[in-house]
């Protein structure tokens, strides 16, 4: 199946306490709340979390809040945009802490709700997370969106191996990665070498696109290695051909199954 398509009020005070040291969570003074939409990432769908978004001139600020039986809901992280000239960056602020969170479901949710929010962003963008109330340094700390999801993905592992010492479950996650391979033949030929666990991974489904409209799909070998040949689905090539390229985004879209779960990546191909 793929993913892509696409605390108690004992906890409100101090989150929020510790929220408002951010001007972005401030802002939101009445902010206008909505459910998160589902996601097969999600293990426990029965916990509630809602989203409050606002537009700050031109930077969007995307709050997720956890909404418990009674009471108002906490927040328990931020996702901030900027641009500066033709660089994007997403900041990401987790104000929830394992140590201080009533239950460690909550903990896993959240970073559960933020990787399936972030995989739904810019993969050409510049990602940080911090776990406090200091704003992320992009040009010291920030990361690829693959990298970026990586240290999602491991840290919710983390917290699920503490779970498991209070004798709860969650599915495993699995992080895929990709590596550029260099084709023989035209610009237009793509591929890269998925692995899982350092290990080659056959018959998994890669999507490829390059803006504005061009793209093609391939499945990995026993060799791990996914190829296709770039398609302009309007008919533009020769338009285009002297033009030069944009990067390719590749996006591995998730795999579910009844004991684990491979969670969506990307990886970006820079144009020669």
């Amino acid at each position: 199946m793929r993913l892509i398509s696409g605390v108690g009020r004992q906890l409100s005070s101090g989150i929020i306490a510790a929220g408002c040291l951010l001007t972005t969570v401030c802002a939101l003074a009445a902010p206008n709340y909505v459910r998160v939409p589902g996601s097969t990432l999600v293990s426990r769908p029965d916990l509630q979390f809602k989203v409050a978004r606002e537009q700050r001139g031109s930077s969007p600020v995307t709050l997720l809040l956890y909404q418990a039986a009674s009471g108002e809901p906490s927040p328990v992280a931020v996702m901030s945009w900027s641009k500066s000239g033709s660089l994007s960056t997403l900041s990401f602020q987790i104000l929830l802490a394992p140590e201080d969170a009533s239950s460690s479901d909550v903990y896993i949710g959240t970073l559960e709700h933020l990787y399936a929010l972030a995989i739904q962003q810019d993969p050409e963008a510049r990602y940080c997370v911090v776990s406090s109330a200091q704003p992320c340094d992009v040009a010291k700390d920030g990361a690829s969106h693959a990298d970026f999801l990586r240290q999602l993905a491991l840290t919710r592992q983390g917290a699920i191996a503490r779970a498991a010492g209070e004798g709860k479950s969650s599915l495993p996650w699995r992080v895929i990665s990709m590596v550029r391979e260099v084709p023989v033949g035209d610009a237009d030929q793509v591929a890269v070498r998925v692995s899982d666990d350092h290990e080659p991974l056959e018959g998994a489904t890669v999507f490829f696109n390059r803006a504005p409209h061009s793209g093609c799909m391939a499945k990995s070998g026993s060799n791990g290695v996914a190829t296709c040949r770039l398609v302009d689905q309007h008919g533009e090539e020769e338009l285009q051909g002297a033009e030069e390229k944009a990067n390719v985004v590749a996006t591995f879209p998730g795999d579910v199954r009844h004991d684990w779960v491979r969670v969506p990546t990307t990886f970006v191909l820079s144009a020669p």
